[in-house]
């Protein structure tokens, strides 16, 4: 009987005994995620801040560009030359707090060594997972006694060294969960600033390149219809007017993508029906009605994507926008800011041979 209450004795020492070491595991596993969050933290400030600096170089040099013409000089006059400033060389740390815990007193420490230092002022004698039975034999292994709570000797040993890894999970998972959470919001924050960056270099290209440029030559590229992506249907020519209106790709939707200056940035589109280019009248209203490739019919898209927006050089007075649509489905251009290129329609370029 004696032999059987020791067998059943080591046997839950040995089970306690792993279960704590899985447990050590899974907080040096969530230790080493706190690491890598920290460093992809790191390389994510730096690119934010790479594309604060880039925005602010592209802000600059539309300033000086804007500048070498009459109408640009005199805008400059009432604003103010855009800075570049550099960022500090020292940031704040975003290192995890993971919670470095005592197992004796339950304090918790700021570092793993100012957890060891205070262990061994604090606490002389081993911790309690000491008291767990080893392997080896002994008359003491087999020893079971009743505490006030009914609790066997190796039971309060196994609780008392699981409360401390218990609460390092919690501090670990909760600062893995709002670590991950800061990077989802500056994932956004760099995505909207990059494509602002790429709006504002589109926009000072094209400005240079007809300064630049004494003619502008023109190539064809393909034929293509606009299909806005909410209501799957195509843009078409309606009495000069773009309207988003037909469910099939007829006559009346196809135009004729050219670019300007042998240039990826700047594009025009010419209706197959009319012979007329897509653009904006002196009024700033979406027509059909461009008889060559001018500043009023230069536009910007983005090839590379499967959907893209439309961007128009000349709208807003020059500042630029970004083509919506309305409920009837008739297109405007409304004004180039961040918060407004949500409302920008997004359009599928579905090519057309011939």
């Amino acid at each position: 009987m004696e032999v059987g209450t020791t067998a059943a004795t080591t046997a839950a020492a040995d089970k306690y005994r792993a279960s704590l070491r899985l447990n050590a595991e899974t907080v040096a596993i969530s230790r080493d995620v706190a690491s890598a969050l920290v460093m992809q933290s790191e390389q994510l400030d730096q690119t934010e801040t790479a594309l604060d600096v880039t925005q602010q170089v592209v802000g600059q040099a539309n300033y000086v560009v804007r500048g070498m013409s009459w109408s640009g000089w005199l805008a400059n006059k009432f604003s103010r030359e855009p800075t570049v400033v550099l960022p500090h060389a020292s940031a704040p740390s975003k290192e995890i707090a993971m919670g470095f815990i005592c197992p004796e007193c339950r304090v918790a420490q700021v570092s793993q060594r100012a957890l060891m230092e205070h262990y061994e002022s604090a606490h002389a004698s081993p911790p309690a997972t000491a008291f767990l039975p080893s392997n080896g034999s002994g008359e003491d292994q087999g020893d079971v006694y009743a505490s006030d709570n009914g609790l066997t000797k190796e039971q309060a040993a196994y609780l008392a060294a699981l409360g401390p890894q218990l609460l390092e999970l919690k501090h670990a998972s909760k600062g893995i969960s709002n670590h991950l959470d800061m990077q989802l919001a500056q994932l956004d924050r760099i995505e909207a600033k990059s494509e602002k960056t790429k709006d504002d270099m589109r926009l000072v290209t094209a400005k240079a390149t007809k300064l630049t440029s004494s003619l502008l030559t023109i190539s064809p590229q393909f034929r293509c219809a606009f299909q806005e992506l909410t209501t799957r249907k195509f843009v078409a020519n309606v009495n000069g007017d773009p309207v988003v209106c037909k469910d099939a790709a007829s006559a009346d939707c196809l135009f004729r993508a050219f670019t300007l200056a042998d240039s990826t940035d700047m594009w025009g589109f010419r209706s197959e029906s009319s012979g007329l280019f897509l653009g904006i009248n002196a009024l700033g209203a979406m027509r059909i009605q461009g008889a060559g490739l001018k500043s009023y019919e230069q536009f910007a898209i983005d090839v590379s994507r499967p959907e893209t927006t439309l961007f128009s050089f000349a709208s807003c007075f020059g500042l630029g926008g970004w083509v919506s649509m309305r409920p009837d489905g008739s297109l405007f251009c409304i004004r180039r800011t961040s918060t407004n290129k949500d409302m920008a329609a997004l359009f599928k370029l579905v090519r057309v041979e011939g």
